[in-house]
């Protein structure tokens, strides 16, 4: 299994190389990121289309635990962090509790939903494929005559028996993120968020 770790500086730079390659083939004209992780790639990538963001949240109920542990993971020597997460991953736990409560931002009020034709979906990882199958179908049932195309910072390839991700940067990998709430750089996610929250970005 690989590890990496990435800081928000890294993170933007690999979201506009993504969002280069990614506008070579598609014209984007809406970007709906899976909050909250998928939020700073998501303004990132807009460096490039420069168009309308989206928030649209898939919540799990084995979150509230996630929410507890994190902070935790923060205090914890990396070697038994990575391993704790290997764990997590190669368990049944997700496999398990499949169901997910999906829900748009209030900025889709303001929408003009015929408007759209290419819509990319992004996320921070798609690790069994049931938040991203989710995700997609609100998506699809709610833009039904755009073009969906989806956008993972990492894929897993258990994913692939649920949903085919159109673009990746990387594949099994353990990542750990500035929205990984034992980033060092986790406050600062956090305040970039809520400060476009007030933008109206959600």
């Amino acid at each position: 299994m690989n590890y990496t770790e990435l800081s928000l500086e890294e993170l933007r730079k690999i979201s506009i190389n993504a969002a280069e390659k990614i506008a070579e083939k598609e014209k984007i004209d809406l970007i709906i990121y899976v909050a909250k992780a998928g939020f700073p790639i998501a303004l990132y990538m807009n460096e490039v289309f420069q168009v309308q963001l989206l928030g649209i949240r898939a919540q799990r109920k084995g979150n509230t635990i996630k929410n507890f542990v994190g902070p935790v993971l923060a205090h914890m020597p990396r070697l038994v962090r990575d391993i704790l997460i290997s764990i997590e991953l190669k368990s049944k736990v997700h496999r398990v509790d499949v169901g997910r409560k999906v829900e748009f931002h209030a900025g889709i009020n303001n929408l003009d939903i015929d408007s759209f034709n290419n819509i990319l979906i992004v996320d921070d990882s798609v690790d069994t494929g049931n938040s991203a199958i989710a995700v997609l179908r609100a998506v699809k049932n709610k833009f039904s005559d755009a073009k969906i195309f989806f956008y993972s910072l990492n894929v897993w390839d258990e994913s692939k028996e649920l949903v085919e991700v159109d673009f990746s940067t990387y594949r099994n990998t353990v990542i750990k993120t500035p929205m990984s709430k034992d980033s060092k750089e986790y406050k600062d996610f956090s305040t970039l968020y809520e400060r476009e929250s007030k933008h109206g970005y959600v």
